[in-house]
Protein backbone atom coordinates (compact mmCIF):
# COMPACT_ATOMS: atom_id res chain seq x y z
CA UNK A 1 0.00 0.00 0.00
CA UNK A 2 2.67 1.99 0.93
CA UNK A 3 4.82 1.56 -2.47
CA UNK A 4 1.32 2.67 -4.42
CA UNK A 5 1.23 6.04 -2.50
CA UNK A 6 4.96 6.39 -3.81
CA UNK A 7 3.97 5.39 -7.30
CA UNK A 8 1.20 8.05 -7.43
CA UNK A 9 3.36 10.49 -6.43
CA UNK A 10 5.18 10.19 -10.67
CA UNK A 11 8.36 11.78 -10.46
CA UNK A 12 7.59 12.79 -6.89
CA UNK A 13 7.66 9.54 -5.54
CA UNK A 14 11.55 9.39 -6.73
CA UNK A 15 12.29 12.11 -4.13
CA UNK A 16 9.81 10.78 -1.31
CA UNK A 17 12.28 7.40 -1.41
CA UNK A 18 15.37 9.03 -1.88
CA UNK A 19 14.12 11.35 1.42
CA UNK A 20 13.10 8.05 2.94
CA UNK A 21 15.79 6.55 2.66
CA UNK A 22 17.35 9.71 4.41
CA UNK A 23 15.44 9.55 7.07
CA UNK A 24 14.93 5.24 7.39
CA UNK A 25 18.69 4.21 6.89
CA UNK A 26 21.20 7.56 8.20
CA UNK A 27 23.50 6.56 10.77
CA UNK A 28 23.46 10.51 11.48
CA UNK A 29 22.40 11.61 15.17
CA UNK A 30 20.42 14.76 15.59
CA UNK A 31 19.50 16.39 18.60
CA UNK A 32 15.50 15.80 19.33
CA UNK A 33 12.60 17.70 19.83
CA UNK A 34 10.18 17.74 22.79
CA UNK A 35 6.61 17.80 22.07
CA UNK A 36 5.61 21.62 21.85
CA UNK A 37 2.09 22.52 23.52
CA UNK A 38 1.21 25.90 22.18
CA UNK A 39 -0.05 26.52 18.35
CA UNK A 40 2.08 28.87 16.36
CA UNK A 41 0.62 32.35 14.61
CA UNK A 42 1.47 32.34 10.94
CA UNK A 43 0.14 35.60 9.33
CA UNK A 44 -2.78 34.56 6.79
CA UNK A 45 -2.05 37.05 3.71
CA UNK A 46 -4.88 37.51 1.13
CA UNK A 47 -4.46 35.48 -1.95
CA UNK A 48 -4.55 37.17 -4.81
CA UNK A 49 -5.75 33.71 -6.96
CA UNK A 50 -9.28 32.68 -8.81
CA UNK A 51 -12.08 32.27 -5.99
CA UNK A 52 -12.41 29.26 -8.18
CA UNK A 53 -9.20 28.19 -7.97
CA UNK A 54 -7.55 28.96 -4.51
CA UNK A 55 -4.11 27.46 -3.97
CA UNK A 56 -3.89 24.52 -1.64
CA UNK A 57 -1.05 22.85 0.33
CA UNK A 58 -1.51 18.67 1.10
CA UNK A 59 -0.24 16.83 3.46
CA UNK A 60 -0.19 13.24 1.52
CA UNK A 61 2.92 11.39 3.14
CA UNK A 62 4.53 10.73 6.65
CA UNK A 63 6.40 8.53 7.65
CA UNK A 64 8.03 8.52 11.55
CA UNK A 65 10.70 6.12 13.07
CA UNK A 66 10.28 4.78 16.53
CA UNK A 67 13.46 7.18 17.19
CA UNK A 68 11.94 10.09 15.86
CA UNK A 69 13.38 10.10 12.61
CA UNK A 70 10.66 12.02 10.03
CA UNK A 71 9.95 12.56 6.86
CA UNK A 72 6.84 14.55 5.20
CA UNK A 73 5.58 14.88 1.91
CA UNK A 74 3.01 16.36 -0.03
CA UNK A 75 1.95 18.89 -2.62
CA UNK A 76 1.60 22.78 -2.94
CA UNK A 77 1.37 25.73 -5.83
CA UNK A 78 4.86 25.26 -8.12
CA UNK A 79 7.81 26.98 -6.27
CA UNK A 80 6.18 27.69 -3.15
CA UNK A 81 8.80 27.37 -0.08
CA UNK A 82 7.46 24.96 2.70
CA UNK A 83 8.12 25.04 6.15
CA UNK A 84 7.84 22.12 8.59
CA UNK A 85 6.99 23.22 12.32
CA UNK A 86 5.39 22.57 15.95
CA UNK A 87 4.55 25.76 18.17
CA UNK A 88 7.11 28.41 16.71
CA UNK A 89 9.76 25.41 16.40
CA UNK A 90 10.76 25.45 12.51
CA UNK A 91 11.59 21.41 11.83
CA UNK A 92 12.30 22.09 7.93
CA UNK A 93 12.09 23.71 5.02
CA UNK A 94 11.95 22.59 1.25
CA UNK A 95 10.44 24.19 -1.86
CA UNK A 96 7.67 23.01 -4.38
CA UNK A 97 9.43 21.23 -7.36
CA UNK A 98 7.37 22.37 -11.00
CA UNK A 99 5.08 19.75 -10.60
CA UNK A 100 3.93 21.29 -6.76
CA UNK A 101 5.24 18.34 -5.39
CA UNK A 102 7.50 19.01 -1.91
CA UNK A 103 9.38 16.29 0.58
CA UNK A 104 10.88 17.94 3.51
CA UNK A 105 12.94 15.78 6.05
CA UNK A 106 12.79 17.35 9.79
CA UNK A 107 16.55 18.44 10.95
CA UNK A 108 15.91 17.17 14.05
CA UNK A 109 13.91 14.01 15.55
CA UNK A 110 10.95 14.34 17.64
CA UNK A 111 11.14 13.31 21.17
CA UNK A 112 8.87 11.09 23.49
CA UNK A 113 5.29 12.21 23.79
CA UNK A 114 2.64 14.11 21.71
CA UNK A 115 3.43 16.15 19.24
CA UNK A 116 1.04 18.09 16.60
CA UNK A 117 3.04 19.32 13.41
CA UNK A 118 1.91 22.12 11.05
CA UNK A 119 2.99 22.84 7.50
CA UNK A 120 2.67 26.00 5.88
CA UNK A 121 3.61 27.59 2.62
CA UNK A 122 4.55 30.83 1.22
CA UNK A 123 3.80 31.72 -2.57
CA UNK A 124 5.78 33.45 -5.20
CA UNK A 125 3.60 36.27 -4.95
CA UNK A 126 4.40 36.86 -0.99
CA UNK A 127 1.33 35.27 0.50
CA UNK A 128 1.18 32.97 2.43
CA UNK A 129 -1.17 29.52 3.21
CA UNK A 130 -1.71 27.17 5.77
CA UNK A 131 -1.89 23.29 5.60
CA UNK A 132 -5.94 22.20 5.36
CA UNK A 133 -4.67 19.48 7.94
CA UNK A 134 -2.21 19.22 10.74
CA UNK A 135 -0.13 15.69 12.20
CA UNK A 136 -0.17 14.43 14.80
CA UNK A 137 2.41 12.23 15.95
CA UNK A 138 3.12 10.11 18.75
CA UNK A 139 6.01 8.72 20.24
CA UNK A 140 6.80 5.41 22.48
CA UNK A 141 9.80 5.83 25.26
CA UNK A 142 10.85 2.60 24.36
CA UNK A 143 11.98 3.02 21.38
CA UNK A 144 10.55 -0.58 19.81
CA UNK A 145 6.56 0.47 19.31
CA UNK A 146 5.62 1.99 16.01
CA UNK A 147 5.21 5.42 16.26
CA UNK A 148 1.23 6.75 15.96
CA UNK A 149 0.80 8.91 12.77
CA UNK A 150 -2.45 10.57 11.82
CA UNK A 151 -3.43 13.42 9.94
CA UNK A 152 -6.27 15.65 11.54
CA UNK A 153 -8.18 18.06 9.61
CA UNK A 154 -9.45 21.49 10.53
CA UNK A 155 -13.02 20.60 9.92
CA UNK A 156 -14.90 19.11 12.71
CA UNK A 157 -16.82 16.54 10.01
CA UNK A 158 -13.93 15.52 8.59
CA UNK A 159 -12.54 12.48 10.10
CA UNK A 160 -9.07 11.82 11.04
CA UNK A 161 -6.66 9.50 8.72
CA UNK A 162 -4.43 7.03 10.64
CA UNK A 163 -1.52 6.89 8.50
CA UNK A 164 0.82 4.56 10.92
CA UNK A 165 0.06 2.88 14.19
CA UNK A 166 2.07 0.93 16.09
CA UNK A 167 -0.48 -2.34 15.16
CA UNK A 168 1.26 -2.01 12.05
CA UNK A 169 2.58 -5.15 11.67
CA UNK A 170 2.71 -7.21 8.44
CA UNK A 171 2.53 -10.68 9.61
CA UNK A 172 -0.17 -9.65 11.31
CA UNK A 173 -1.95 -8.14 8.68
CA UNK A 174 -0.96 -11.09 6.51
CA UNK A 175 -2.68 -13.56 9.01
CA UNK A 176 -5.97 -12.00 9.14
CA UNK A 177 -5.98 -11.63 5.19
CA UNK A 178 -5.54 -15.12 5.00
CA UNK A 179 -8.17 -16.24 7.58
CA UNK A 180 -11.36 -17.12 6.81
CA UNK A 181 -13.36 -15.90 9.78
CA UNK A 182 -13.79 -12.89 11.75
CA UNK A 183 -11.39 -12.34 14.97
CA UNK A 184 -14.14 -11.81 17.55
CA UNK A 185 -13.36 -8.70 19.69
CA UNK A 186 -15.01 -6.40 22.66
CA UNK A 187 -14.21 -3.42 24.20
CA UNK A 188 -15.97 -1.09 26.49
CA UNK A 189 -15.65 2.56 25.83
CA UNK A 190 -17.82 5.13 27.36
CA UNK A 191 -19.54 5.50 30.99
CA UNK A 192 -22.77 7.47 31.28
CA UNK A 193 -24.94 8.15 34.75
CA UNK A 194 -28.46 7.97 34.17
CA UNK A 195 -29.56 9.23 37.22
CA UNK A 196 -28.41 7.98 41.01
CA UNK A 197 -27.87 3.90 40.68
CA UNK A 198 -28.23 3.42 37.22
CA UNK A 199 -24.91 3.66 34.78
CA UNK A 200 -24.86 3.05 31.05
CA UNK A 201 -21.97 1.36 29.53
CA UNK A 202 -21.11 1.79 25.58
CA UNK A 203 -18.78 -0.04 23.73
CA UNK A 204 -17.57 -1.82 20.01
CA UNK A 205 -17.88 -5.46 19.30
CA UNK A 206 -16.89 -7.32 16.48
CA UNK A 207 -17.90 -11.04 15.13
CA UNK A 208 -20.92 -11.48 17.83
CA UNK A 209 -24.73 -10.29 18.37
CA UNK A 210 -25.43 -9.84 21.69
CA UNK A 211 -23.55 -8.07 24.70
CA UNK A 212 -23.78 -9.65 28.60
CA UNK A 213 -22.53 -7.58 31.22
CA UNK A 214 -22.41 -9.06 35.10
CA UNK A 215 -20.91 -6.82 37.65
CA UNK A 216 -19.00 -8.55 40.77
CA UNK A 217 -20.43 -11.75 39.24
CA UNK A 218 -24.37 -10.46 39.43
CA UNK A 219 -26.12 -9.78 36.13
CA UNK A 220 -26.15 -6.45 35.44
CA UNK A 221 -27.38 -5.77 31.66
CA UNK A 222 -27.75 -7.02 27.98
CA UNK A 223 -28.08 -5.49 24.47
CA UNK A 224 -27.91 -6.37 21.14
CA UNK A 225 -25.46 -5.42 18.81
CA UNK A 226 -26.02 -2.92 16.13
CA UNK A 227 -25.17 -2.89 12.42
CA UNK A 228 -22.12 -1.01 13.17
CA UNK A 229 -20.95 -3.06 15.96
CA UNK A 230 -21.70 -0.83 18.79
CA UNK A 231 -23.87 -1.75 22.18
CA UNK A 232 -25.35 0.20 25.05
CA UNK A 233 -25.79 -2.09 28.23
CA UNK A 234 -27.73 -0.09 31.47
CA UNK A 235 -27.74 -1.63 34.88
CA UNK A 236 -28.08 -1.07 38.59
CA UNK A 237 -24.62 -0.16 40.65
CA UNK A 238 -23.66 -0.73 44.14
CA UNK A 239 -21.82 2.51 45.22
CA UNK A 240 -21.17 1.21 48.72
CA UNK A 241 -18.92 -1.23 47.46
CA UNK A 242 -14.87 0.46 46.76
CA UNK A 243 -13.96 -1.48 43.62
CA UNK A 244 -15.92 -3.44 41.06
CA UNK A 245 -15.28 -6.46 38.49
CA UNK A 246 -17.44 -5.83 35.50
CA UNK A 247 -17.16 -8.82 32.95
CA UNK A 248 -18.45 -8.18 29.37
CA UNK A 249 -19.10 -11.29 26.91
CA UNK A 250 -19.93 -11.21 23.31
CA UNK A 251 -21.57 -13.90 22.09
CA UNK A 252 -22.51 -15.06 18.57
CA UNK A 253 -26.16 -16.29 16.87
CA UNK A 254 -25.90 -19.93 18.46
CA UNK A 255 -25.61 -18.17 22.32
CA UNK A 256 -21.89 -19.42 22.15
CA UNK A 257 -18.87 -16.56 23.71
CA UNK A 258 -17.13 -15.39 21.61
CA UNK A 259 -15.37 -12.58 23.56
CA UNK A 260 -14.64 -11.49 26.59
CA UNK A 261 -13.08 -8.63 28.18
CA UNK A 262 -12.48 -7.95 31.83
CA UNK A 263 -12.77 -4.38 33.36
CA UNK A 264 -11.37 -3.53 36.87
CA UNK A 265 -13.46 -0.16 37.87
CA UNK A 266 -13.09 1.99 41.19
CA UNK A 267 -16.01 3.92 42.71
CA UNK A 268 -14.06 6.92 42.81
CA UNK A 269 -13.32 6.83 39.47
CA UNK A 270 -17.34 6.23 38.53
CA UNK A 271 -18.18 8.93 41.01
CA UNK A 272 -16.40 11.75 38.25
CA UNK A 273 -18.96 11.30 36.28
CA UNK A 274 -22.21 11.87 38.40
CA UNK A 275 -21.76 15.64 37.93
CA UNK A 276 -22.98 14.70 34.21
CA UNK A 277 -19.78 14.27 32.63
CA UNK A 278 -19.39 11.33 30.39
CA UNK A 279 -16.62 9.49 31.46
CA UNK A 280 -14.30 7.13 28.74
CA UNK A 281 -12.53 3.83 29.39
CA UNK A 282 -8.96 4.13 27.60
CA UNK A 283 -8.63 1.19 25.41
CA UNK A 284 -5.38 -0.36 23.63
CA UNK A 285 -3.66 2.04 21.51
CA UNK A 286 -5.17 5.34 22.80
CA UNK A 287 -4.10 8.77 23.07
CA UNK A 288 -4.86 11.38 24.91
CA UNK A 289 -5.77 13.22 21.39
CA UNK A 290 -7.31 10.66 19.95
CA UNK A 291 -9.77 10.21 22.55
CA UNK A 292 -10.33 14.53 22.18
CA UNK A 293 -10.81 13.93 18.56
CA UNK A 294 -13.26 11.27 18.94
CA UNK A 295 -15.14 13.71 21.54
CA UNK A 296 -14.94 17.12 20.71
CA UNK A 297 -13.86 16.73 16.76
CA UNK A 298 -10.38 18.55 17.77
CA UNK A 299 -7.27 16.85 19.27
CA UNK A 300 -6.01 19.67 20.42
CA UNK A 301 -8.37 19.67 23.12
CA UNK A 302 -6.57 16.87 24.78
CA UNK A 303 -5.42 19.54 26.81
CA UNK A 304 -8.96 20.09 28.50
CA UNK A 305 -8.84 16.34 29.47
CA UNK A 306 -5.61 16.54 31.47
CA UNK A 307 -7.20 19.60 33.15
CA UNK A 308 -10.24 17.82 33.93
CA UNK A 309 -8.44 14.85 35.70
CA UNK A 310 -5.18 16.54 36.87
CA UNK A 311 -5.53 13.44 39.96
CA UNK A 312 -5.15 11.34 37.64
CA UNK A 313 -3.26 12.48 34.76
CA UNK A 314 0.41 12.30 35.81
CA UNK A 315 1.89 12.76 32.07
CA UNK A 316 -0.22 13.16 29.30
CA UNK A 317 2.37 10.67 27.12
CA UNK A 318 1.80 8.00 29.16
CA UNK A 319 -1.62 6.48 29.73
CA UNK A 320 -2.97 2.90 29.91
CA UNK A 321 -6.01 0.51 29.12
CA UNK A 322 -8.62 0.46 31.55
CA UNK A 323 -7.88 4.03 32.75
CA UNK A 324 -11.35 5.83 33.26
CA UNK A 325 -11.27 9.58 32.50
CA UNK A 326 -13.57 12.22 32.82
CA UNK A 327 -14.70 14.36 30.25
CA UNK A 328 -15.26 18.51 29.67
CA UNK A 329 -19.25 18.86 29.93
CA UNK A 330 -18.34 21.69 26.74
CA UNK A 331 -18.71 19.93 24.00
CA UNK A 332 -18.47 16.63 24.75
CA UNK A 333 -20.72 13.82 22.81
CA UNK A 334 -22.75 11.11 24.36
Amino acid sequence: MRFILYMLFGVGGVLVALALGMVFFSDDETAEVAPQTQSIDVPAKAVDAPKSAPPTLNIEIARVKPDGAAVVAGSAPPAAMISVFEDKLLLGKTTADSNGEWVVVLEKRLGPGQHLISVAAELEDGSSIMGETSIAIEIYADQSTKPLVALLPESQTDMPVLLQSPDDDPAEKTAEAASTSTVAHIGPRSLVWQDETKLSIGGQSRGGVRVTVSANGTFFGDALVLADGSWQVTGQVDKNRNTHRLEFVLVDNAGQAVARYMLPVRTRDLQKGLDGSQLVIVNKGDALWRIAYRSFGKGVRYIDIVRKNTGDIDNPDLIYPNQIFALPKSGATN
